[in-house]
């Protein structure tokens, strides 16, 4: 690992690495409302490049080539849906909840395609005590998600944006039951703490989002939704590096 820092794309990794952190912490230093949305937009494209880049570095290892390619798409996905959020452009007009649900449910199916052939979930495994540990895992939870939504951010006035936030919710619970699961299984251990970890915190800075729909004074919401979705973005993308340099 120490050798693929000193090369030139190691060393590009971690200065994007650096610049993330940095923008991360001007979301928390900056005092005033609203926030730029420039300082969040630019950190969330650095965590692209370093997609980018897992991708380039990776692009002819046999077993990591598929698994960079799709976390790559994702984030790039999820930059789209970033920009929808943010407002800079929108797919349905004065909707940038659901423009941002659409993009970022499109890019966890590529988290999940990512994720799906390291992961012992996948039905051709031929061990049925893994398989069955794991979906388990997965349906502990969706259980989670189900009492969460309940209890905290359905809304019956609007059952639109409470539909579409409970599929997502599902979506996205998925994907970290299976970044769970990788934990427990023959990857690098940092790999598996990278994962899990980035994809927790991707599900605290959304649930944010929609506790925040019927608790408006709930957190900032660049804040807390910002610095936990650029920390749990760069720690999804960091475990390309960990997983196939350790």
């Amino acid at each position: 690992m120490e050798s693929s820092l000193k090369t030139p794309i190691g060393i590009l990794r971690v200065l994007i690495v650096i610049a993330v952190l940095i923008t991360t912490l001007l979301l928390v230093v900056i005092v005033g409302e609203p926030k730029p949305n420039w300082i969040f937009l630019s950190g969330s494209a650095m965590i692209v490049v370093i997609a980018l880049v897992n991708f380039v570095d990776k692009r002819g290892d046999a077993n990591w080539s598929r698994f960079v390619l799709f976390m790559f798409i994702a984030m790039f996905i999820c930059f789209i849906g970033d920009l929808l959020m943010a407002e800079v452009f929108y797919i349905i007009p004065e909707e940038s909840l659901i423009n941002g649900i659409l993009m970022f449910t499109l890019g966890h199916v590529f988290y999940l395609l990512a994720l799906k052939d390291r992961s012992p979930l996948i039905l051709r495994n031929e061990k049925p005590r893994l398989i069955t540990r794991n979906l388990g895992i997965w349906v502990l939870c969706i259980v989670v998600v189900i009492i969460l939504f309940v209890f905290t951010i359905y809304d019956p006035t609007d059952m639109v944006i409470s539909a579409g936030i409970f599929g997502y919710g599902l979506l996205l619970i998925s994907v970290v039951a299976f970044s769970l699961s990788k934990r427990f299984d023959e990857f690098p251990q940092l790999f598996s703490i990278c994962l899990f970890l980035g994809f927790i915190l991707f599900f605290i800075s959304d649930y944010i989002i929609g506790y925040r729909l019927t608790h408006p004074g709930f957190l900032s919401d660049m804040e807390a939704v910002g610095v936990t979705y650029l920390l749990g973005q760069l720690s999804i993308h960091l475990s390309s590096f960990f997983g196939g340099n350790t």
